[in-house]
C-alpha cells in the first residue's frame, strides 16, 4: 500500500509499531531511503516524550493511549540528528483493509521543515485537477486552452482534441464575447478578475458559470489559469426569486412579512400595494408588530384566532378591520402563512391582505336593496316577514302581544292618474315618512309594493293601545300633501291583526290583517278595521264566491233579470235594464252586489259582460218576433271592458251574428268609470258610437265629471241616481235634481230617472219633464217572458 505523496511527514504502521507506508516528506526530513525505512520500526525513527501517568507497555499501548491526542517528541535522523517535532497519531478507520494500523502525522516544530510551497511539488496534481467540482482551464494570452480538465470537456460537450483549436470566446454567446475577450486581457493585466457568463456547448446547451482567472507563467510563458463553477441552478433560484420578488412588488393585494423571534412578530418588509392601502410605508413601520393597525374591541374573534394560529405557527385565513394611516376603517381578507427555513423552523410569516371594503359596502347596499323598497327606503316583503316570525318566536316565548296593520291607500290610482307618477311617489314618500315619525323604533314600517304598508308592532301594553296609534296614523296619512302647485289629500284603510288572538303564525297573520283592511275598505274606507271571527266568514265567504263564479258562468248558473223603463209622457213601456242574477244550486239566488265586484276584481267581469250582452241580445230579437220594433235594452259596462282592446270591433261582429240593431242595444258606463282615464273613455265611446249603439252615463251626479268633459262624451242618455230621488219633500235634494234634469237637456240628452218608488217622486220627475224612470213603483227586475208578456199587453204607467 502507498501514500500519495503529501506536504506532511507521514508514517503508516501497524499495531507493532513496524512501518507499512510513508511518504516523500519522511525520507527528505528523516534523511532515510525508502530501502532504509521498509521494515524499520517506529521506536527507531521516532521518541515520544511520555504524558504524565502513562506506562510503557508496549507500542500497541502507547499509540492507543497517544491517539487523537498532541504529542510532543523526536525525529531520529539518518545522520544521528534529533529534531523536535510535533505529532498526532490517528487510528486508520477508513481502511477496512488494515484494521489496528494508525496514522503517524509528524510536523517539525525547529523550521527545519520544507517550506510550504516546496512541499506542493509532491501534490498528485493530475489527480486533484481531475477531481476538482468545477472547470479548470489555463490559457495562453492567444486565446487557446493549453490545460483543461474533464469538466470543461462535458460542460461544452466537446473531445479533447477539438478544445486546442478553438479560441475560447467561441465557447459563449455572440453578445458576451466582447466581455469575455476584456476579462482575460483584465487577468493578464491586472493579475485577476472574476466574471459571470453562460458557456454554449457545441450542441446548444447553456450553463451559466461564475469564472475567476488569475495570471501566472507555464515555463516562460504567460497564461491566465482560473476555474468555473457551474451556478446554472443557482441562477434560475435566482431568477425564481426575482420573479417572485416583482410579483410581490406588482402584486394589487398588500403583502407584509414579518420575522417572528420568540413569540414577538416584527415586520421586515411590506410591498407597494400594502403603502397604497394602509398609508404607511415601509420605513415607517419596520420592526413594528402589524397590530398597530387594529381597533380596540372590534373583531375580537378573528384576532383569537389569529394569535391562536400564530402561536401554532399555522396558517390562517379572518376577515376583520383595520384603520388606515388616515383614520379611515378598511376590511381586509387576511391570509397569513408561515415560512419555515431549511432546518423546518418557522422563521417567518407572510400576510397577504385583500381590501374588500369596497365589496363590503357593496355587498351591504345589496343586501340593503334585497330587503328595503328603493323608493321609500322602509323594508320591503322579505325583510317584513323575517322580522314577523322573528317577533311571533319571541312572543310565544316571552308571551307578550303582537300587532300587524295592514294600510292601503285609497284612491291612489286617481293620484296617479290626474297628478302623475312623479306626484304618486312623492305621496308614499311623504306616507313614508309620516308612518316613521308616528312608530317607534324598534318596530318595523313596510312598503309590500303599490300604496300598500305594513306596520309590525310588537309588545304593545294593550288592544287600545294598538287602536290609538292606529288612528293617531290614519289621521296623519290624511293630512294633506304638497306636490308641486297642487294639494293631494290621501286617506287610508287599515285591517289590524294580533298575536295570538288572530293567528298563530307569519301566514295566518298577514292574512287576518289583509282581510281586516278589505272589510274597512268595504266599510266606506279611510278607517281602521280589527280582525274578528265574524270577518273572517265574510272573507272565508268572499274567497268561496270567488272560486265558484267562474264556474258558474260556465254552467249557465247565471240568469238575465229585465227592469222597464217607461217614457214619463206616454206611460209607455220603452226599453228595459238587463240586470243579472246569480242562481246558487246550494245558496240560491245571489244578488250582484255580492258577486259583481268579485268579478271586476277578478277579471271574470269580462266574460261575464259577454255573456249579458249574448243573452240581451236574444232577448231583443225574441220582441223583434212579437213585432215590437222600438224596444231598447240597456246593459251595464265595466271599465275593464271598456278598456279591452277592439271591443267596439268584436261586440259589432257579436251585434251581426245574432242580427239585432246596434240601435236596439244601449250601454251603460258610471260616471267614475269615465273619470279615471277621461281620454282613453272619450276614444272608446267614440268608437262604440260608431257601431250605432246607444249610450248612457250611470249614477250620474255621483262622480267627479266636469262639464267639459260631459260635453265630450258621444252620450244619449244620463241616469239620475236613486240617491237624488229618496225625499222629494227635501229642498236640497229638489235643487239637485232639477238641475240635473236641465243640465241634461241643455245638452240635448234625454234623462232617466232610476230606483223611482213612491207617487210624489213620478209627480215631480213629470213636472219638470224629466224623460223615463225606471223603478219599483211600475215594476221590479222581471224575468224575459214576463216582460214579453207586458210589452204584448202595452201595460202602461198611470197618470
Amino acid at each position: 500500500m502507498n501514500l500519495s505523496p503529501l506536504p506532511l511527514a507521514v508514517f503508516v504502521v501497524d499495531a507493532a509499531g513496524t512501518v507499512r507506508s510513508w511518504n516523500k516528506a519522511c525520507e527528505k526530513l528523516a534523511g532515510y531511503g525508502a530501502a532504509d525505512i521498509q521494515g524499520m520500526t517506529l521506536d527507531r525513527i521516532v521518541e515520544f516524550g511520555e504524558p504524565p501517568g502513562a506506562a510503557a507497555s508496549g507500542a500497541k499501548l502507547r499509540l492507543a493511549a497517544r491517539a487523537d491526542a498532541e504529542n510532543e517528541g523526536v525525529l531520529k535522523t539518518a545522520d544521528g540528528q534529533r529534531l523536535p517535532v510535533r505529532i498526532t497519531v490517528a487510528p486508520q478507520s477508513f481502511d477496512p483493509d488494515a484494521p489496528g494500523t494508525y496514522s503517524v502525522i509528524l510536523i517539525p516544530r525547529n523550521g527545519r521543515h520544507p517550506p510550504r510551497y516546496a512541499l506542493i511539488q509532491d501534490l498528485p496534481v493530475a489527480d486533484l485537477i481531475e477531481s476538482l467540482p468545477c472547470v479548470f482551464y489555463v490559457i495562453d494570452q492567444s486565446g487557446h486552452l493549453l490545460l483543461w480538465n474533464r469538466a470543461l470537456e462535458e460542460a461544452l460537450e466537446m473531445q479533447a482534441g477539438e478544445l486546442p483549436s478553438t479560441n475560447v470566446k467561441f465557447f459563449f454567446d455572440d453578445k458576451d464575447r466582447p466581455l469575455i475577450v476584456d476579462k482575460i486581457l483584465g487577468a493578464f493585466e491586472t493579475g485577476c478578475s472574476t466574471h459571470e457568463a453562460e458557456l454554449v456547448s457545441k450542441h446548444g446547451k447553456r450553463s451559466s458559470f461564475l469564472f475567476q482567472c488569475a495570471r501566472s507563467t507555464l515555463g516562460n510563458v504567460p497564461v491566465v489559469f482560473g476555474t468555473g463553477l457551474d451556478i446554472t441552478a443557482r441562477r434560475q433560484a435566482e431568477h425564481g426569486l426575482r420573479v417572485r420578488e416583482r410579483a410581490i412588488y406588482s402584486s394589487l393585494n398588500a403583502i407584509v412579512i414579518t420575522h417572528c423571534e420568540e413569540g414577538e412578530h416584527r415586520i421586515e418588509y411590506v410591498n407597494p400595494a400594502f403603502e397604497r392601502i394602509t398609508g404607511y410605508t415601509l420605513a415607517e413601520i419596520r420592526g413594528s408588530d402589524p397590530r398597530f393597525m387594529r381597533i380596540d374591541g372590534c373583531d375580537e374573534d378573528e384576532r383569537s384566532r389569529i394569535r391562536e394560529a400564530l402561536r401554532r405557527k399555522e396558517g390562517v385565513r379572518a376577515v376583520l378591520r383595520n384603520v388606515r394611516k388616515n383614520g379611515e376603517v378598511f376590511w381586509n381578507d387576511l391570509r397569513i402563512d408561515p415560512v419555515a427555513n431549511l432546518d423546518g423552523d418557522i422563521t417567518h410569516f407572510v400576510g397577504v391582505i385583500n381590501d374588500i371594503t369596497e365589496a363590503r359596502h357593496y355587498e351591504r347596499r345589496l343586501h340593503h336593496l334585497a330587503h328595503h323598497d328603493p323608493l321609500t327606503g322602509l323594508a320591503n316583503r322579505n325583510l317584513l316577514q323575517e322580522r314577523l316570525r322573528h317577533a311571533i318566536e319571541c312572543a310565544e316565548r316571552d308571551g307578550f302581544m303582537v300587532a300587524l296593520a295592514f294600510l292601503d291607500l285609497d284612491n291612489f290610482k286617481h293620484i296617479n292618474d290626474n297628478f302623475g307618477h312623479d306626484a304618486g311617489d312623492a305621496v308614499l314618500r311623504e306616507v313614508a315618512q309620516r308612518l316613521r315619525a308616528s312608530m317607534r323604533e324598534e318596530d318595523t314600517i313596510a312598503r309590500m309594493g303599490g300604496d300598500e304598508f305594513v306596520l309590525l308592532i310588537c309588545d304593545p301594553a294593550s288592544h287600545a293601545e294598538v287602536a290609538e296609534l292606529i288612528e293617531r296614523i290614519r289621521r296623519s296619512i290624511t293630512a294633506p300633501v304638497r306636490v308641486g302647485e297642487h294639494e293631494i289629500v290621501p286617506g287610508t284603510s287599515i285591517g289590524v291583526s294580533v298575536f295570538p288572538d288572530d293567528g298563530d303564525s307569519l301566514e295566518k297573520m298577514m292574512r287576518a290583517a289583509d282581510a281586516a283592511m278589505y272589510h274597512a275598505k268595504t266599510l266606506g274606507k279611510n278607517n281602521f278595521q280589527f280582525y274578528s271571527a265574524e270577518l273572517n266568514q265574510i272573507v272565508h265567504e268572499h274567497l268561496m264566491l270567488e272560486a265558484n263564479l267562474s264556474r258558474a258562468i260556465r254552467d249557465n248558473e247565471m240568469v238575465l233579470d229585465y227592469q222597464p223603463k217607461v217614457d214619463l209622457r206616454s206611460g209607455k213601456v220603452v226599453g228595459a235594464e238587463a240586470l243579472v242574477r246569480w242562481r246558487h244550486p246550494v245558496d240560491g239566488l245571489i244578488p250582484p252586489e255580492r258577486f259583481i265586484p268579485v268579478a271586476e276584481e277578478t277579471g271574470l267581469i269580462v266574460p261575464l259582460g259577454e255573456w249579458v250582452i249574448d243573452e240581451a241580445c236574444a232577448a231583443l230579437k225574441a220582441m223583434a218576433a212579437l213585432g215590437v220594433d222600438d224596444f231598447v235594452i240597456a246593459v251595464n259596462l265595466s271599465a275593464r271592458q271598456l278598456r279591452q282592446r277592439q271591443f267596439a270591433e268584436r261586440l259589432g261582429e257579436r251585434l251581426r251574428r245574432h242580427g239585432v240593431d246596434p240601435r236596439k242595444l244601449e250601454l251603460e258606463v258610471t260616471e267614475s268609470h269615465l273619470m279615471d282615464h277621461p281620454e282613453e273613455a272619450l276614444e272608446a265611446l267614440a268608437q262604440l258610437k260608431a257601431l250605432g249603439v246607444r249610450l248612457s252615463i250611470d249614477d250620474f251626479g255621483t262622480g267627479y265629471s266636469s262639464l267639459s268633459h260631459l260635453q265630450k262624451f258621444p252620450v244619449d242618455y244620463i241616469k239620475i241616481d236613486r240617491s237624488f230621488l229618496g225625499d222629494v219633500g227635501h229642498d236640497g235634494q229638489l235643487v239637485i235634481t232639477r238641475a240635473i234634469i236641465a243640465l241634461g237637456h241643455n245638452l240635448r240628452l234625454k234623462v232617466i230617472a232610476e230606483g223611482v218608488e213612491t207617487r210624489e217622486q213620478i209627480a215631480f220627475l213629470r213636472q219638470h219633464e224629466c224623460d223615463e224612470m225606471q223603478g219599483y213603483y211600475f215594476s221590479p227586475a222581471l224575468p224575459r217572458e214576463t216582460l214579453q208578456e207586458m210589452v204584448a199587453k202595452d201595460a202602461r204607467l198611470p197618470d
